[in-house]
């Protein structure tokens, strides 16, 4: 009688904390599953960020073509038959692009929903429920023998 219940002790606190762990610690089920919602959110804003990008390339592409600073010259009324027209690329634009990048890196690096709970908690909430499972034992053998006495 005495040894059973530490023992029931000891594997009571082990299959709980195991199953916690399982369930709501790092890396257990929950915490998997927020991670896994958390790639597919970022997998799909980097394929809008991808297409963003594509796209405002070719736009520049197209807007600094010797073309289009033509057809915008004229249309502005900045040149005239005959007339050379002469364009400098800002190297600000370049660094300011790439800020914007850093700072879209730092917006979108958040922390997922469910981190998980601490080992610590889980653990002291197994060490109660052990403690629990163990004194309705004890309580339910003591209360046992004094029906059958």
């Amino acid at each position: 009688m005495t040894r059973k219940i530490p023992l029931l002790f000891t594997f009571s606190l082990v299959f709980i904390f195991s199953l916690l762990m399982a369930v709501f610690g790092t890396g257990g089920y929950l915490h998997n599953r927020a991670l896994q919602d958390e790639i597919a959110r970022l997998s799909y804003e980097e394929t809008i960020l991808s297409l963003q990008v594509d796209s405002l390339e070719r736009q520049r592409n197209e807007a600094t073509s010797e073309d289009a600073l033509r057809d915008a010259a004229f249309k502005y009324g900045y040149q005239s038959e005959g007339e050379q027209v002469y364009y400098f690329i800002d190297e600000e634009e370049g660094s300011l692009s790439h800020e914007n990048r850093d700072m879209l890196i730092v917006e979108s690096a958040q922390s997922p929903a469910f981190t998980g709970i601490p080992t610590i908690y889980l653990a002291l909430a197994s060490l109660c429920m052990a403690s629990l499972i163990t004194l309705c034992y004890t309580w339910m053998k003591k209360r046992r023998r004094r029906i059958y006495e």
